[in-house]
């Protein structure tokens, strides 16, 4: 029984890195699978989240930099405080576009957070 469960959580966690960035796959890849081998209760709700969002999915992956502590830790802000999540968001973002040289000017102010 042990087997198969960890088989399962290995498919899922796998299943999951379909909505990993191209940049960082094989980080999360092996980040994913660490996770199901460590943190079956994480891999459920990553999946759960994997099934629901897609794209929070995504992001979630992209700011956890192939960290499962860091992962887990913004999971849980995602679930208790969305608003402070998505403004982490932004300011990646923000960071992302000046590291790439450019700056975007077009957005909606909306609450104080400037969405692209």
């Amino acid at each position: 029984m042990k087997t198969y469960l960890k088989a399962l959580y290995l498919s899922i966690a796998l299943t999951g890195s379909v909505y990993l960035p191209s940049v960082n796959a094989a980080d999360s890849t092996e980040m994913l699978i660490t996770i199901a081998e460590t943190n079956p209760v994480l891999v459920e709700r990553l999946n759960d989240i994997a099934l629901k969002n897609a794209s929070l999915l995504n992001q979630l992956l992209k700011l956890a930099d192939s960290k499962p502590a860091q992962l887990e830790r913004l999971l849980n802000l995602a679930e208790s405080d969305l608003e402070t999540f998505e403004r982490l968001i932004t300011i990646n973002n923000a960071k992302a576009i000046l590291d790439e040289g450019g700056v975007s000017t077009q957005g909606i102010v909306d609450g104080g957070i400037i969405r692209t």
